[in-house]
């Protein structure tokens, strides 16, 4: 039965953008629990992140006005006297190593235009 989204803390990101880290730590199976972090936040796009007013627009066609980023930091199995010790150890790990590129001043404009990147790469159909 999973648990409701519990926020642990908010944290200002580069270009000023507010990301929510939540704790969803779920029971999985006996007395083991899926322990599971999840950053998240909403990058707006602004016409500065792109080489052109109509390289902006198209991204905006593309995208709308913002685009999310998430990630999960999460281990499985954990027993219950030990699911505080590693929620502790995954918040560490993101402040040590996620942090420092997240709240780079580029981190909102390299985010938009790699997402921008993405959406420009041409996507498997069906053959006719």
């Amino acid at each position: 039965m999973p648990h409701s989204e519990k926020i642990i803390k908010t944290c200002t990101l580069g270009g000023d953008i507010l990301a929510t880290v939540s704790d969803h730590t779920s029971h999985y199976f006996g007395g083991y629990f899926h322990v599971r972090i999840k950053i998240s936040a909403v990058v707006p796009l602004s016409a500065g992140a792109f080489a052109s007013e109509a390289e902006f627009q198209d991204a905006l066609k593309r995208l709308g006005n913002s685009v999310n980023f998430s990630r999960t930091l999460e281990k499985m199995a954990v027993p219950d006297g030990e699911i505080d010790g590693v929620r502790q150890h995954l918040l560490a790990s993101f402040d040590r190593h996620m942090l420092p590129y997240l709240v780079r001043a580029d981190f909102a404009d390299s985010f938009v235009q790699s997402e921008y990147r993405k959406a420009l790469k041409p996507r498997p159909g069906f053959q006719r």
